[in-house]
């Protein structure tokens, strides 16, 4: 698989950072159960398999400590203090009344109408997380925040960002990614360019999705096996969407950023059994648009999509076509695919003066990945072995 863009960075899912109107809330943990820690309260959440509904994707959570903004306090309240005994004469002091730890609230089982409503939730955030992206600021909220500062070191480093200091920039973007994380892996690839973020979103695969859904039947909860339809109709919103919200939040990085090329890919196999890059869609994303729009209450979202230029194709029954990406035409970006390619020719055992001898050969070819400058190294140093 080729990689266009050097900066690279992967989000995963074991610590989760959980976005909603009402702020942001951590999850540790992988299977079974976690813990949730917002200002909510905190949670235990009970795998699929704990609460009957194995194969669906959901879970249940449970409020194991109130929050920050919970009106219950931590301590023990007023009905479990111990109460201190009538004043009697005695001759000699006791020891203190000792309090027992208070028992463990028992596990309630979620009832049917919880597991239903916990799903459609679950559901909504996973396939409409546009929905939970930050409103994009524009460059008067970048200023005014700059005013708010007390540090003059800070102050500097926005007033760079504001600028359009790319490696402050890029910095900016580094620490944004290196904090959010979703609940599915995917790989992010980037490179800024004049106003330009370029972006490679390695989207998760169709099978990451769940087959089956809670369903209720008579009274119980059972699973439904969904239909090819409603994966891929999910599947399409789900990558749409990831677009979407990531793009915001790199507009939120910095101003100086005016147009976002976000290009999704998928990685499958050729018909000679090699894997390949798949892009379902390439669009350029416009600051302007994105700052006029509240993405917490768009509703089609493809439609959003076609108000930019695009290179998407998206049939009545919700398949991807493949689409050639945008491409970032620029001599910074064959200058660092040839290193690369330098590199690994370096690694293979050439020597640096042959290597130099084609270097000005390989620069001057507009080629569209490493692999391409290594294969055409290859066959330069081959011509010029032997002349």
């Amino acid at each position: 698989m080729g990689i266009r863009f050097h900066k690279s960075i992967k989000l995963g899912n074991y610590l989760r950072l959980n976005l909603s109107g009402s702020g942001v809330s951590a999850t540790v943990g992988k299977k079974g159960a976690s813990i949730n820690i917002g200002k909510r309260g905190t949670f235990l959440n009970l795998s699929p398999a704990l609460v009957g509904v194995n194969g669906t994707g959901i879970s249940y959570r449970q409020r194991i400590l109130g929050g920050t903004g919970s009106k219950k306090k931590q301590s023990v309240s007023a009905s479990e203090k111990v109460k201190k005994p009538a004043e009697t004469p005695q001759t000699a002091p006791t020891a203190p009344a000792v309090q027992e730890a208070p028992k463990p609230a028992a596990h309630v089982m979620p009832t049917p109408s919880d597991i239903l409503e916990n799903y459609s939730r679950s559901q909504e955030a996973r396939i409409n997380i546009h929905r939970y992206a930050d409103p994009v600021r524009t460059l008067e909220d970048f200023r005014r925040d700059v005013e708010e500062l007390d540090s003059e070191a800070a102050k500097e480093l926005a007033a760079l960002n504001i600028a359009g200091d790319e490696d402050t920039i890029e910095s900016f973007i580094s620490s944004y990614m290196n904090n959010l994380q979703l609940a599915y892996d995917v790989r992010v690839n980037y490179e800024l360019e004049d106003h330009i973020l370029y972006v490679d979103l390695d989207l998760p695969e169709i099978e990451n999705l769940s087959e089956v859904y809670p369903a209720l039947s008579r009274g119980k909860i059972t699973q439904k096996k969904k239909t090819a339809a409603m994966l891929r109709e999910e599947y399409a919103q789900t990558v749409m969407s990831l677009g979407v919200f990531l793009s915001a939040g790199f507009f939120n990085q910095s101003p100086y950023i005016d147009e976002i090329v976000m290009s999704g890919f998928t990685t499958v196999r050729n018909k000679d059994g090699d894997l390949v890059d798949q892009y379902l869609y390439s669009v350029k994303y416009t600051r302007e648009i994105f700052e006029q729009t509240e993405l917490s209450e768009l509703g089609d979202l493809y439609a959003f999509i076609l108000r930019f230029e695009n290179r998407i194709n998206l049939s009545k029954t919700f398949s991807f076509k493949s689409v050639k990406p945008y491409e970032m035409e620029s001599v910074m970006q064959v200058n660092a695919m040839v290193e690369d390619a330098v590199l690994a020719l370096k690694e293979w055992g050439y020597k640096s003066a042959d290597i130099s001898r084609i270097y000005a050969e390989l620069s001057a070819m507009k080629l569209e990945s490493v692999s391409d400058y290594v294969r055409e190294g290859l066959r330069l140093l081959s011509e010029s072995a032997e002349s």
